[in-house]
């Protein structure tokens, strides 16, 4: 038995990267729910954590970092809904 398939073979360049799609997940959610800030802000938060490090990941082993920077992104979005959305339900009171 080799040791690529003992092991596992290592990511190629055309592989996913779970972190990334974790990311856009997350993102996602965050900016569909971004309504409810609380849900927004944490969904948020994680989306840009997860598909930062996902794109980290993938320029590391070479795998794909497209979902990861739209994670970041939709994450990013999701936070400033959510801020914005609190200011002015806060500026009404």
């Amino acid at each position: 038995m080799s040791t690529d398939q003992q092991y596992g073979s290592p990511a190629t360049a055309g592989s996913t990267n779970g972190l990334s799609t974790a990311g856009f997940v997350t993102g996602l959610l965050g900016a569909l729910l971004s309504w409810f800030p609380i849900a927004g802000i944490i969904l948020g938060i994680l989306g840009v954590v997860l598909g930062g490090v996902g794109v980290s990941q993938g320029k590391r082993t070479g795998a794909k970092t497209g979902l990861g920077v739209a994670g970041i992104v939709l994450g990013a979005i999701a936070i400033v809904i959510a801020i914005v959305l609190i200011a002015v339900v806060a500026s009404d009171a």
